[in-house]
């Protein structure tokens, strides 16, 4: 009797400890999978169009994680190269009522921040530069605040840039430094800017800019007694992309650009995250949230992979000696009809 009641004991704890990782596996895909009869809406507030490759990448990050156009609705609003607009297109996304919102950049976070200081609303920015340095986060962790993201770390890569500038042209002594006080914290990005000039032996000629006509008179001015030009993050370099293209390669001088596409569109080189794996990556986040993760506790993240892209036509079109077999350390040359790895643009 005594045996019939271990064995029957021992059989129920077999039992248990069977059916407990099932159960377990189950809470964790009840979880972490998205309430099929749930639909979520997202905003996405972006300056330009050239922008939304981000989102892209955010798509397909989120069907990853179990979300689909079944259970989504995404909202884009688009300034379409009009930063005043973003203020009142970010309020159009609260009273939509959306649960999240997706800002693509700086100025976008900045807009996304201001309208949702009543409502709460999570906000995720993509590739952001400066995070901290322009106020948006108080720091990698901002539990007073509805907002999280991916910063591009773009003010700690400034010297790498430059860096990779001179290794792609090494007679490169001195650098033509553009960029905008109105929407790039300079100061933070000086110290890197000014300890690798210091290695390499380059001098730097700093230039502000606030618009297009001080674009064009300083690249034009400026390009007799440079050996290159460096953009720093600015929505108005974006912009006019195909204008520096053009004074770049009249003027002979290599360019290290601000995203990838710009190198598809004729400058000589990127180095950082591309705009798709930024995407890629904060849909994670996006997920998170939507599954219902207070944004103040998840950090800031840094970007997971970080690239170098080549424009080798115009590297031929610039008289610079580029040979992709001696040269690991780029990720991609990128040609007119297609790069090098193979991918087309």
């Amino acid at each position: 009797m005594i045996k019939g009641r271990i064995f029957i004991i021992v059989f129920l704890f077999l039992m248990i400890l069977a059916i407990t990782p099932m159960f377990i596996t189950f809470s964790q895909l009840s979880e972490d999978t998205p309430k099929s009869d749930t639909m979520y809406k997202i905003g996405v507030l972006t300056a330009t169009k050239d922008r939304l490759t981000k989102i892209d990448g955010i798509q397909e990050g989120l069907n990853q994680f179990g979300f689909s156009q079944d259970n989504i609705e995404m909202i884009i609003k688009n300034a379409n190269g009009d930063a005043h607009r973003l203020e009142a297109l970010a309020e159009e996304l609260v009273a939509s009522e959306v649960d999240v919102i997706i800002a693509t950049s700086g100025l976008e976070t900045q807009a996304a921040k201001n309208a949702t200081k009543e409502k709460e609303i999570p906000v995720v920015f993509v590739g952001v530069g400066c995070s901290v340095e322009l106020g948006l986060v108080n720091g990698n962790i901002s539990t007073e605040c509805n907002i999280t993201g991916v910063d591009s770390h773009y003010v700690q890569l400034s010297g790498k840039r430059l860096e990779y500038l001179k290794r792609l042209v090494p007679n490169t002594k001195q650098v033509l430094i553009l960029y905008n006080p109105n929407s790039t914290p300079f100061g933070p990005s000086s110290k890197f800017l000014y300890e690798a000039a210091d290695k390499l032996n380059i001098t730097l000629d700093l230039v502000p800019v606030v618009n297009k006509e001080e674009v064009l008179q300083a690249l034009n001015e400026k390009s007799e007694n440079v050996d290159g030009i460096m953009l720093m993050c600015s929505l108005l370099f974006e912009s006019m992309t195909d204008s520096i293209v053009e004074i770049a390669l009249d003027k002979k001088l290599p360019v290290m650009g601000i995203i990838d596409r710009q190198v598809e569109a004729g400058i000589l080189a990127f180095y950082g995250s591309t705009s798709y794996s930024e995407g890629k990556q904060s849909a994670r986040i996006v997920a998170n949230i939507l599954k219902g993760q207070d944004p103040r506790v998840i950090p800031i993240e840094a970007p997971d992979k970080l690239e170098l892209h080549v424009n080798i036509d115009t590297a031929k079109k610039l008289d610079i000696n580029i040979e992709p077999g001696q040269m690991p350390f780029v990720d991609q040359f990128v040609r007119e009809k297609g790069d090098l790895n193979g991918k087309t643009n």
